[in-house]
């Protein structure tokens, strides 16, 4: 028996032990492999039928998989596949029905045209025209959209089926209708969505079924996108209002997190006239989820709108940022950053910076940072010339207890710089800020400010770099600081030495960091160690090279062993 591979695999699929009999089902394309094509129809499929109703979910599961995968092997030949793989598309577990479906496909896509509609297009009747069991109905629309565009003549035959199947009773099959309904209309020819697909769209969105409803909202975005502007405004647009007019808050949850994307789906021109005021609606919904996900398409609608529309939306925003939910307000902060750009410049400032400052000062943390990313999304916006009333308020944030926060708004302060390339406002407005990550108490915040300074000093030059800011790093270095501020101010040298020249470095950075080697704290001592071999680097001045291995080598006897370490460290490379 230990030379027949089928025997061997029927011996292990009758153990008592569960994950033993998946992990030889798991081997059945090897298996299939050695017996050929007429044992696999012979001995293999018949077995396999036989296990069909005692087998557990899991077995069964792996068995519909294998069967995609010998498929693939068999290729043209695989059609004796199906009448297991039908079996299993009407099985009751959802995971093995659906493991079904895609091994059919796979199917398929062996078979010729001519196989699909003799063969394919008949099991799928089979399947559509099963009432005993409601999931075959159901497999058989899952099957219904990757096989109408090779159905040839019988098309007609599949939308027949497929719009009897809308009518059904039992919800769950026209909840996959609901969901296929948009799928499927990619398909076909837009005489026919109009005529057959759009009258099934607009039952299901009156379905009694709240669920049936909610599933509709995907399919109209895919069924606007093949229709022009007249036909959604007739067919579409009626069904977007109703949604959002729904009962069920779900329906207008769904509705609410695809608005942006069905904007674009119907075009600018309808967007523009009919779904502001709709979506003016959702904003004010008395569900907190409802308005959350419409502030969330918010920022992807504005695309879609003239900026005279837009003025419908302000003072709903304006609303909105004291809503009584921090996930309303948190996610106003972003909508207010990225549509301040779609704004005349003059208006946004007037109806939205006190509102954005206001959010700056909120209780809610995640609210706080996502108004620090807002201020400099609105500020590059607006222009240099706003950042008077929000610099205040920045500052007052370096102070947040949130490292978070303070964390957004340094990299709010470094991309406004780097964007704003003026070194006047630049010194005046943004520089005391972004200073404060030198005595920052959180290392991801000191981290970042130490990330794009060499970006800042090829923007501001090397004269704002070695003036008041190298004299504010010295001072981070003053020894009443605690030994964590002057380590990064001694990276901050580091990352200074990168960008000057080796003159500035010999004559202002070095003196700095030997100093530093002398240090009584020996974590300075030994990252000046660090940071005077990096710089040395960029040093050609065979004098000054000298002195830096002295001062190192003066290190290797130090009786701290890191610091000595660090010190052999840098001599031998």
């Amino acid at each position: 028996m230990g030379d027949n591979p089928f025997e061997v695999l029927k011996e292990d699929l009758e153990n008592e032990e569960l994950y033993l009999k998946v992990n030889a089902m798991h081997r059945t394309r090897i298996v299939a492999q050695l017996m050929g094509l007429d044992k696999i129809k012979s001995t293999l499929l018949p077995h396999f039928e036989s296990l069909i109703k005692k087998e557990d979910d899991e077995v069964l599961f792996a068995m519909a998989e294998e069967l995609g995968h010998v498929a693939t092997m068999i290729q043209a030949q695989s059609v004796i596949l199906l009448p297991v793989l039908e079996q299993l598309a009407g099985f009751d577990e959802t995971v093995v029905r659906e493991q079904a479906i895609r091994s059919i496909i796979i199917v398929v896509a062996q078979l010729s045209d001519a196989d699909v509609g003799s063969i394919i297009i008949p099991m799928i009747t089979r399947l559509a025209t099963n009432e005993t069991n409601f999931t075959c109905r159901v497999s058989a629309v899952n099957l219904m959209c990757p096989v109408y565009q090779r159905a040839g003549n019988q098309r007609d035959k599949i939308r027949q089926k497929f719009t009897e199947l809308c009518g059904e009773e039992t919800p769950m099959v026209r909840r996959v209708v609901a969901i296929k309904i948009g799928e499927i209309a990619q398909y076909m020819d837009k005489q026919h969505v109009i005529a057959d697909l759009i009258p099934i769209l607009k039952q299901l969105c009156q379905d009694e079924q709240d669920q049936v409803r909610l599933l509709c909202m995907e399919s109209l975005m895919n069924m606007a996108k093949i229709l022009n502007s007249g036909e959604n405004k007739n067919n579409i647009l009626p069904l977007i209002i109703q949604s959002a007019e729904d009962k069920s808050w779900r329906v207008r949850l769904a509705l609410s997190k695809i608005f942006a994307e069905l904007a674009e789906a119907v075009g600018k021109e309808v967007a523009d006239s009919s779904l502001i005021q709709i979506f003016s609606n959702l904003l004010k919904d008395v569900e907190a989820d409802v308005r959350v996900a419409a502030v969330r398409s918010l920022a992807k609608f504005v695309k879609f709108v003239s900026p005279e529309k837009l003025n419908l939306v302000i003072p709903l925003l304006q609303n909105l940022a004291k809503d009584n939910w921090s996930l309303v307000k948190s996610n106003v902060s972003e909508v207010i950053g990225a549509i301040a750009s779609y704004l005349p410049k003059d208006y946004a400032q007037a109806k939205l910076a006190n509102h954005l400052i206001e959010l700056l000062s909120d209780e809610n943390t995640d609210v706080r940072k996502n108004a620090a990313i807002a201020t400099g999304q609105f500020a590059a916006a607006i222009g240099p010339e706003s950042l008077n009333q929000f610099v205040p308020f920045l500052r007052k944030s370096m102070d947040d207890a949130k490292w978070r926060v303070r964390k957004e708004v340094m990299q709010t302060v470094m991309n406004l710089s780097l964007t704003i390339k003026n070194q006047d406002v630049f010194i005046k407005h943004l520089e005391p800020v972004y200073t404060t990550y030198l005595k920052d108490r959180a290392q991801e915040v000191r981290s970042i400010g130490l990330s794009k300074l060499p970006e800042l000093i090829q923007t501001y030059r090397v004269e704002w770099v070695m003036g008041s800011f190298f004299q504010k790093v010295q001072e981070a270095l003053n020894k009443e600081n605690g030994f964590l501020y002057r380590i990064n101010a001694l990276y901050t040298i580091q990352q200074i030495g990168l960008v000057v020249q080796p003159d500035i470095i010999a004559d202002k950075l070095l003196p700095v960091v030997i100093r530093c080697m002398k240090d009584s704290v020996p974590n300075i001592r030994f990252v000046s160690v660090k940071v005077a071999k990096a710089l040395s680097k960029r040093i050609e001045n065979p004098q000054i090279l000298t002195q830096i291995k002295n001062s190192i080598t003066e290190l290797v006897q130090d009786p701290d062993r890191d610091v000595s370490f660090y010190a052999q460290e840098s001599l031998q490379y």
